[in-house]
């Protein structure tokens, strides 16, 4: 008997041994309810910073909870999140390489994905596949990054790969529908029959109907015409964001289109949306041969040019756009002819765009303030004082939209600034610091997250001699340029006080 004890003490040893190595790995690694309350206040410390924009203190907040608990990911996302907002990319990418290892494949997976949609909503596809594909990489069940995959391939002129992404399993609620419409929209490509069949193979919810009615009744208008199908269809695709799409169906048909001229515009506005600017700009000058849509046509052109950097080309094009539109409808293309123009240092041209346009349009709220950032940087003082005195007037007659009644004051503070600097180096008295308060209380209330204000105000404190106070408005203008519209011009006063 105590022979046959001792055979299995060794046994008994051993099994204690694994107890308590399990009992110890699993206490080590378990998060008490002290870490885990010190992990969520910290989290909602940097939730609360992250939304007042001080975004310093909401990734401090952020990487203090992920010390905490380093399995979770709300810590994770939060600085990525920060990150994406001040157009930190590479770091976020860096972040879930090396600092997020602690977390599952699932959450990892989630954060690529977050990282690959930014990438995919401002078209830079090659990056967004690096982002998807990486997460996909990492075998977890993600149906919601496998579609965004998928559709980064047809961005990317992948079709095959695309289908193959769409036909997974998996898909449930509106990701299944939002496959399945991508499936037939590439089924239509050569197989309008098909596309019907995959369209009408599921129930689609009100979220997605828009969509499945578009392409349902598109598909009910085909005829005989197959340059009229391949337009039709083309419109579509363009239209959702899958210009590849428009490419492959119009393409085949381009030798009998040759006095089609919507069909030539479309497969123009592909090539141009897809990034072939060289097939864009040719096929959009074979659509000009047939007149019509010029106004349509020389915009893109004048885009396309831009792109290749041929800027005579690019500015005869958008002249010619604005030429052909007129009144509402040529606000966008105007702003973006000036914004051109200005990256160009064209200044004479860009003074010629608005002069003409003001000539026709002079009650024209965003040509009034076009004139005034012009002649703001061209120094013409008198000029900008005469349009911000219009826009004072047609403040008195119309109610100006958000975004021009914060252009105006940022304009307004700017020259009044500018002129009470002046009166402080002359020993005169600066008249203007009441106008400055009360448009700085204006623009305050507007946007108390303006990063004009606080490059406004910290130059106000310098005139002051409130140095300390400046440096605290500054960082705060750099926290809150989340386009990066006044940070250089901040760096530049802060450098100047340390």
């Amino acid at each position: 008997m105590k022979n046959n004890i001792k055979k299995y003490i060794p046994w008994i040893i051993l099994v204690l041994l694994v107890a308590s190595l399990g009992t110890w790995y699993y206490l080590s690694r378990r998060v008490s309810e002290e870490q885990l309350s010190q992990y969520e206040s910290k989290i909602e410390e940097a939730l609360d910073y992250e939304e007042s924009r001080d975004f310093s203190m909401a990734m401090k907040r952020y990487y203090e909870a992920a010390e905490i608990v380093p399995k979770r990911v709300e810590a994770y996302d939060g600085i990525i999140s920060v990150l994406i907002k001040k157009d930190k990319l590479d770091d976020a990418e860096e972040v879930i390489k090396e600092s997020a290892k602690p977390l599952s494949n699932d959450d990892r997976s989630t954060l690529y994905k977050k990282v690959g949609d930014e990438y995919y909503s401002r078209k830079l596809f090659d990056k967004a596949y690096e982002m998807y594909d990486a997460g996909s990489f990492l075998g977890v069940n993600n149906p919601v990054l496998e579609l965004m995959l998928g559709k980064t391939y047809l961005n990317l002129g992948e079709v095959s790969d695309a289908r193959g992404q769409f036909s997974k399993a998996g898909y449930v609620g509106r990701d299944l529908e939002e496959a399945n419409l991508l499936l037939a929209y590439i089924d239509a490509i050569d197989n309008t029959d098909k596309a019907k069949i995959t369209l009408n193979s599921i129930s689609n919810s009100d979220e997605m109907e828009i969509y499945y009615e578009e392409f349902r009744k598109t598909l009910e208008d085909l005829n005989d015409d197959k340059k009229f199908n391949a337009t039709k269809l083309a419109r579509v695709y363009i239209n959702n964001g899958y210009p590849y799409l428009a490419i492959l169906v119009l393409e085949p048909q381009r030798e009998d289109m040759s006095e089609y001229l919507e069909g030539l515009y479309f497969l123009g506005r592909a090539y141009y949306d897809y990034g072939d600017y060289a097939k864009s700009i040719e096929t959009l000058d074979g659509a000009l041969t047939l007149g019509g849509m010029e106004g349509e046509i020389f915009w893109v052109k004048g885009r396309a040019y831009a792109f290749t950097n041929n800027l005579e080309n690019a500015i005869n094009s958008y002249d010619s756009a604005v030429g052909y539109y007129s009144g509402e409808s040529s606000v966008a293309l105007v702003e973006e002819y000036f914004k051109f123009l200005m990256e160009n240092n064209q200044m004479l041209k860009a003074e010629e765009l608005v002069k003409s346009l003001l000539i026709a349009f002079p009650s024209e709220v965003y040509l009034n303030l076009l004139a005034v950032e012009l002649n703001y940087v061209l120094d013409e003082t008198a000029k900008v004082e005469f349009y911000l005195s219009n826009l004072e007037e047609l403040r008195e007659e119309v109610t100006f939209v958000r975004n021009d009644e914060k252009d105006f004051l940022k304009w307004r503070i700017a020259t009044l600034i500018d002129s009470y600097e002046r009166g402080v180096e002359n020993d005169s008295e600066g008249e203007e610091i009441a106008g400055i308060e009360r448009y700085m209380d204006e623009l305050f209330e507007l946007d108390r997250y303006s990063p004009y204000y606080r490059y406004f105000l910290a130059r106000i404190q310098i005139l002051g001699g409130e140095e300390e106070l400046a440096i605290q408005s500054l960082e705060q203008a750099i926290e809150y340029d989340l386009d990066y519209s006044v940070t250089e011009e901040s760096l530049k006063l802060l450098s100047s006080l340390r």
